[in-house]
């Protein structure tokens, strides 16, 4: 099913939209809990969660791209359950996005990624990279895989995942600073 059918069935208030969405993004939205969480059972309340939260925004909100709008409130909903849950320690999660510090310039790396313009900034960035890299990319900061994880689902060298996010890192390092960041 489409996002652009699930969408007119949630503006209709019809709850089938629900069972359309968990068909089609369920296991990813719980994939992604699940590597933030690291807990089965926190990752299926991040699925119920992001449920509701894509049932009460959308309406108003018309997302373009549905999948990707119902992924990032997944992963937004599970890097809160994981703040909630370590509060006091520094988990992967924080650290995954900290190995971009170098990248950004100033200030605290969480509270700067979730401004408008750098997100903007990023995904123009991600544009500009190949199908490979960006999976890559996607793959270790956006899904929060391990590298080996990352390796074995795109049946490439452990080696050369590690040398694209190396690069990759690199060259939006390069890419920021032109930007002004």
């Amino acid at each position: 099913m489409n996002g652009s059918v699930i969408i007119d069935l949630l503006n209709k208030r019809d709850e089938t939209a629900l069972v359309y969405i968990k068909q089609s993004c369920g296991a990813g939205i719980t994939d992604i809990a699940y590597n933030i969480l690291k807990n089965r059972e926190d990752a299926e309340e991040v699925l119920s969660d992001t449920l509701l939260a894509v049932w009460n925004n959308v309406p108003p909100d018309a997302p373009v791209n549905f999948p990707g709008y119902v992924y990032k409130t997944a992963r937004n909903i599970a890097l809160h359950a994981y703040r909630k849950n370590h509060s006091k320690k520094r988990g992967a999660v924080t650290v995954r996005i900290d190995e971009l510090a170098e990248c950004i310039s100033g200030g605290d790396v969480e509270d700067r990624i979730e401004e408008r313009r750098l997100a903007s900034l990023i995904d123009g960035f991600l544009s500009t990279l190949d199908a490979d890299s960006r999976r890559i990319f996607l793959g270790r900061y956006f899904y929060n895989m391990e590298y080996k994880q990352i390796a074995e689902k795109y049946g490439m060298g452990l080696s050369r995942v590690k040398m694209s996010v190396k690069r990759t890192k690199e060259k939006l390092k390069e890419f920021l600073t032109k930007e002004g960041y």
